[in-house]
């Protein structure tokens, strides 16, 4: 059966109370990315084929990251971002 590229979605979503952040993709792309940071899905869905088409992870709103970059400023600033990451380090926050 298949999906087609736009067919092919990611939802993020967290509440601050709850401190958990909700993924469910159905593209391949996130998934190999999410396998790639250690995350396991905790549930899958299925076509009637048996064909996988979409897949939820969790994982604490501590370790979640998320952010835009722009094509015109480059990276973002490393400087700051290897400071922030210090600080984290001697707090003992991962």
């Amino acid at each position: 059966m298949g999906q087609t590229r736009a067919e092919q979605e990611t939802i993020i979503r967290w509440d601050e109370a709850e401190q958990i952040v909700h993924v469910y993709s159905t593209s391949p792309k996130t998934w190999r990315r999410c396998a790639r940071l250690g995350l396991e899905a905790t549930k899958s869905h299925r076509f009637r084929d048996g064909e996988e088409s979409g897949r939820f992870y969790r994982l604490p709103l501590a370790e979640f990251r998320w952010g835009l970059r722009s094509k015109r400023r480059g990276g973002g600033n490393a400087a700051a971002l290897a400071a922030a990451r210090e600080r984290r380090q001697r707090v003992g926050t991962p």
